[in-house]
């Protein structure tokens, strides 16, 4: 096997070479990956998840997250934006070097966006959301100017890591090498010393604005959790992270010790408004009454979850309408149904004269879903309700929701990212492929009211109000009822001290890395 092998940054001493094959890593994380090698370019392979993570131990942004998702400071000092919110200005903070002492300048930030939005940028998840965003450099920092008002821009700034190619023409970073064998000079705690085809090493970059108190860190690839695991329980690695609950038991059964936080999704129970019974909003409204998300948060879930009842995501805390779930309570279901005229069958299925309340319910066949849909279902089962659960791939769950039939509720796991604005999901213009109100409802104008407020005033203030609204509105309407926003668990071994902020994404574990130590 060709293994590819890179010491990156400044040339190191002899004394430093020699530390690098006698040292053993201060922590070591397994990251599951199926590209080998990893890139080390943060926008090549941005949709890969370890290339994001291992990217955020290297670069920067303009603006980052704090503990409650609220976009602060970061390479910028902050930002500010023009009343009619089409333009931010964001000052660059002075004297912040690479890690090869370079400073980073307003044109590393300005070269960064224009790549983004060039033609031969092949990433379009990434390039979509800057296509309408001029990029300027403006006095002491960088302005952007929109083609209209959008709240969420510095949420957006939070995602995009600024590049040291300020001095670089579009053609020369359009032919930057994509893999592992390439590390450019980074501005995070972290520079990368050497790369192979399954393994990263890490050194603290001497020009960050903290020093790490970790003096070497290994990012080990495997090609499955299971690989992942094992290297965890034999000792070779220091922690990995759990993404459902399935994988944080097994790790925490090897003698780890999970650390969570909560991300930026929502499970729902969605309904399909279309057809002849969920279209009566008494049926939705006795499913929601007799819903337990407690009960649903500590058995299939195994407490890898937030019970959630708003329509905001709970890790975007600064926004959410978070609230202790009502408890459930069948009685008043059962009441509710009553009066709806679906009564109790000698088989315990409600019927209304014409027919049995049965409902299909679809599910993706991703851990801990289909768990949580049985568990759903045997809580209707209690009131009346047959529901036949059907588990399939994620890419059949979505053609059938968007196709809008062959269903009457479907679970679904949803990524709103790190901004309230939930348009996407809900707007009665938000249908696919435009976006993915799915749910078949009447549209409201009042909903569509108070999202175009939540996507579009700057005020945070005046944000949390639109999305209280918006959570009010979807409380009436009821397309759907959300369930819980799952959590991530990095889990490590005995010895090691880490910590993780309360929100965020896969990458947010790495946001207080400077204070993680052995002993």
């Amino acid at each position: 096997m060709l293994i590819l092998v890179v010491i990156a940054g400044a040339v190191l001493g002899a004394a430093a070479i020699n530390h690098l094959q006698t040292a053993t890593p201060d922590y070591r994380e397994a990251l599951v990956s199926d590209e080998r090698p990893l890139s080390l370019n943060p926008l090549v392979g941005a949709t890969d998840s370890p290339v994001r993570d291992v990217g955020s131990l290297l670069y920067r942004r303009l603006l980052r997250l704090d503990g409650r998702a609220v976009p602060v400071a970061d390479l910028a000092d902050g930002y500010t934006v023009t009343l009619d919110g089409l333009t931010y200005h964001l000052p660059l903070a002075a004297r912040q070097r690479w890690s090869d002492g370079r400073l980073i300048t307003v044109a590393d930030v300005v070269a960064t966006v224009q790549w983004v939005q060039s033609s031969g940028f092949r990433d379009d998840a990434t390039s979509a959301p800057w296509r309408d965003v001029h990029v300027r450099a403006e006095g002491d920092g960088v302005s952007f100017d929109l083609a209209g008002p959008r709240a969420s821009f510095p949420a957006l700034l939070t995602q995009l890591p600024i590049l040291p190619i300020g001095t670089l023409s579009l053609a020369a970073v359009a032919a930057l090498p994509t893999k592992a064998a390439v590390a450019m000079p980074s501005s995070g705690p972290f520079q990368v010393v050497i790369s192979t085809v399954t393994t990263i090493t890490l050194f603290p970059n001497r020009h960050a604005t903290v020093a790490p108190r970790l003096n070497q860190i290994e990012i080990d690839l495997y090609g499955s959790f299971a690989d992942a695991a094992s290297a965890f329980h034999s000792g070779s690695v220091d922690g990995v992270l759990a993404t459902d609950p399935v994988q944080r038991a097994r790790l925490v059964a090897a003698g780890g010790t999970a650390h969570n936080l909560a991300t930026f999704r929502f499970v729902d129970l969605l309904f399909n408004e279309r057809g002849p019974i969920l279209s009566h909003l008494a049926v939705r409204q006795a499913i929601a009454t007799a819903i337990d998300r407690h009960t649903l948060a500590a058995a299939p879930l195994r407490g890898m979850a937030v019970p959630e009842v708003g329509a905001i995501p709970a890790g975007v805390a600064w926004a959410s309408t978070q609230q202790t779930p009502p408890a459930a309570d069948p009685v008043a279901a059962a009441s509710q149904l009553d009066t709806d005229g679906w009564r109790v069958g000698i088989d315990g299925v409600r019927t209304n004269g014409s027919g049995r309340l049965l409902l299909r319910l679809a599910v993706a066949d991703v851990v801990p879903l289909p768990d949580l849909a049985v568990s759903v279902a045997s809580q209707l089962a209690g009131i009346g309700i047959e529901v036949e659960v059907t588990t399939m791939p994620t890419t059949k769950l979505r053609q059938l929701l968007v196709s809008g039939g062959g269903f009457d509720m479907a679970v679904a796991d949803w990524d709103n990212g790190p901004d309230p604005d939930v348009s996407s999901f809900w707007r009665s213009t938000a249908l696919p492929p435009a976006g993915f109100n799915v749910s078949g409802g009447p549209v409201d104008p009042f909903l569509d009211q108070a999202l175009d407020r939540l996507a579009t005033l700057s005020d945070p203030n005046a944000r949390v109000a639109a999305a209280a609204a918006v959570s009010s509105q979807l409380a009436d309407d009821l397309p759907a009822i959300v369930l819980e926003t799952p959590e991530l668990s990095l889990v490590v071994r005995p010895g090691i001290s880490v910590t993780l902020p309360p929100v965020g994404s896969t990458t947010a574990r790495f946001d207080d890395v400077t204070s993680w130590h052995r002993g």
